[in-house]
């Protein structure tokens, strides 16, 4: 493993999207700031508890998890597009890396986007509400895991578009409703029967209950299921992603 070659490209990822910091870091808080604000303390102060927690409290592992999840696949589907369009990575393919050391210091920076805004996140839900971690290493791990297989998502993505608008269709019509199915803002218990099976097939429903549980201790499937749903996704999808680098994919054409 050549770990300067990966930390160098690691930290070059990281030092791009924390440049403009205004544009990749700031719009997911102020979002979170407003559907806290509007869902969980104006709305949430009308609807009674849901499995004996407070609604803001109920929605705020949600609204984390969900802001996790875009963050860490925009920041590499559209970085991952645009350098195919102007060729910086075809040149990276020539680097003294691997396919697989290319994709670490790819998909980890994109982690660390997704970390960075769920921690903010939270930060902005501590002034709101108790914002309690009942199992802190629980809740690190589907923070982590979730950022990395979205992030190893968004550079699939970002290979198999070939214009901006293949770029935002997965998110606009399998990422934002899946995440909205997925448990953000209600249990799997206030569904009818029919659409409460299908959640189970919601890939999402587990990252959103699995780190729901992690923080207030309820959640609609058990925490070992939901954690190894994530982990084998997230190995699928980074051994994908260094498939598509190695074959070329949209690279060498």
């Amino acid at each position: 493993m050549n770990y300067i070659g990966v930390q160098t490209l690691l930290w070059r990822e990281i030092k791009r999207f924390l440049t403009i910091w205004i544009q990749t870091i700031v719009p997911p808080l102020v979002s979170s700031l407003l559907y806290i604000a509007i869902f969980g303390r104006l709305l949430g102060s009308r609807i009674s508890q849901i499995n004996g927690v407070s609604y803001i409290d109920f929605i705020v592992p949600g609204l984390l998890m969900m802001n996790v999840i875009a963050g860490a696949f925009s920041n590499k589907s559209s970085y991952i597009y645009i350098g195919r369009l102007q060729n910086f990575i075809q040149e990276l393919l020539t680097a003294p890396l691997s396919y697989l050391e290319i994709v670490l210091g790819f998909v980890l920076a994109g982690m660390v986007r997704g970390v960075l805004i769920g921690i903010g996140v939270y930060i902005i839900a501590i002034f709101f509400t108790t914002a309690t971690i009942l199992h802190f290493w629980q809740f690190l791990y589907f923070l982590f895991a979730a950022s990395l297989l979205f992030s190893a998502l968004g550079a699939i993505v970002g290979l198999w578009g070939k214009t901006f608008d293949h770029i935002n269709l997965p998110n606009t019509f399998i990422l934002l409703p899946l995440t909205f199915f997925g448990g953000v803002f209600h249990s799997v218990s206030m569904l009818p029967p029919a659409f409460a099976r299908l959640s189970y097939l919601n890939p999402i429903f587990y990252m959103v209950n699995g780190i729901r549980g992690s923080m207030i201790g309820v959640s609609d499937v058990s925490s070992l299921t939901a954690g190894t749903v994530i982990a084998v996704l997230t190995l699928i999808s980074v051994i994908w992603s260094v498939r598509l680098f190695k074959s070329g994919y949209h690279l060498r054409s």
